[in-house]
């Protein structure tokens, strides 16, 4: 499959000449480099490959954007970051209809998912994740996260919409493992409204997000894509993005970019949801490219140690009177991160990201709530 026939390429030589030290230091010059060498059948040296969708769709109607290309433009003015092997495909072609341009998306990430490239999409408003969500029909355990003040839910006739992009999303996949909202703002959406999402949930609010940012890291490491909303910033700090009055500072959106990117499970991040108005503001275009950047910086940032291989891991076993057996966490030493294991009904073994409150509770005689939650859907999926 041949990527490149569904973009249009960068023109590097337009984002070169106005950067305010030398071309050869900056993360454009990386950039375009491992485009330049990239051929295909060589797609295993790639990490992370950049797509970019320069539409918004607005009830059922396809709008052209000029976002993808001015955040570009910051993005490559940005310093290099180390060795990143980091393509940039271009922007994706227009098809003649939404649902073609949604199909399009979804064959791109899905051909990537095989490749072991993750993918980070550059712009397209929210139903978008429509299309990359279906590049995980097939995956019994995928997990989808956005990052949102809103929960995208509507009743009645589905359109082409960011408005009711989750309801689309829920109706064709109904069986959907996990989905999480964080960053909402309660008083948008209706109690009643989170009964129609699916799967297992762990929503984060923005005073919760606000009072420990922490509890977002071990939530995308569960998560296999992420789609950060950009109405979820407030309007103080990115002008052009947003009409909240309440929403995430621009640091706490980058620090959940960069929680994102030291995800080993991520495979997709996507920030979207740029409004037209993005295009008359400097502030908005430089904060969304700090936001990539900085998941670049937590992708380079990785560890290549994970639970299953024990190494680098210290075990520790928790006996709890209510189970049979003692639940067992895993610590990794070098980053302190946490994880639990799971054994479904078929012996199937399961590592789940967990915070280090969990150990603790389990150490109290508590059984973890998101262990509970976990262990009754994989074993719904199992039998």
């Amino acid at each position: 499959m041949n990527l490149q026939h569904y973009f249009n390429p960068v023109d590097f030589e337009a984002y070169s000449k106005d950067i305010t030290y030398n071309w050869k230091y900056s993360l454009g010059a990386t950039i375009e480099k491992c485009t330049t060498r990239f051929r295909e059948g060589n797609e295993k040296n790639i990490e992370l490959a950049i797509v970019g969708v320069p539409f918004v769709t607005n009830e059922n109607i396809s709008l052209y954007s000029d976002a993808t290309n001015l955040i570009r433009k910051e993005l490559y003015q940005l310093a290099a970051q180390g060795k990143v092997n980091l393509i940039d495909f271009g922007n994706l072609k227009e098809s003649s209809s939404n649902k073609g341009n949604y199909l399009a998306l979804r064959d791109v990430v899905d051909y990537l998912n095989e490749m072991n490239i993750v993918t980070l999409i550059l712009g397209g408003s929210q139903d978008f994740s429509y299309g990359v969500c279906q590049a995980f029909r097939n995956n019994k355990f995928f997990s989808y996260s956005t990052i949102d003040a809103f929960l995208d839910v509507k009743k009645g006739k589905e359109t082409f919409s960011q408005a009711n992009y989750l309801s689309r999303i829920f109706s064709s996949q109904p069986t959907i493992f996990e989905f999480n909202l964080l960053g909402h703002q309660s008083h948008y959406i209706p109690t009643e409204y989170f009964a129609k999402v699916k799967g297992v949930n762990n929503h984060l609010r923005l005073g919760q997000l606000r009072d420990n940012i922490g509890l977002a890291e071990p939530v995308f490491r569960n998560t296999d894509f992420l789609s950060f909303d950009f109405v979820a910033l407030k309007h103080s700090d990115a002008p052009g993005a947003s009409n909240q009055p309440n929403g995430l500072r621009n640091e706490e959106a980058c620090q959940l970019a960069k929680y994102a990117g030291l995800s080993t499970r991520l495979k997709v991040f996507g920030l979207m949801g740029m409004q037209s108005e993005i295009e008359k503001c400097p502030i908005s275009v430089g904060i969304a490219a700090q936001i990539i950047w900085y998941f670049i910086e937590g992708h380079s940032n990785r560890s290549a140690l994970k639970p299953e291989g024990k190494e680098g891991f210290s075990v520790n076993k928790v006996d709890i009177a209510e189970l049979d057996a003692p639940l067992k966490f895993y610590q990794n030493i070098e980053t302190n991160q946490w994880w639990m294991e799971i054994q479904a009904i078929n012996n199937e073994i399961i590592y789940l990201a967990c915070l280090e409150k969990d150990y603790f509770d389990a150490c109290s005689n508590e059984i973890p709530t998101i262990w509970l939650k976990y262990i009754q859907k994989i074993d719904e999926i199992l039998k």
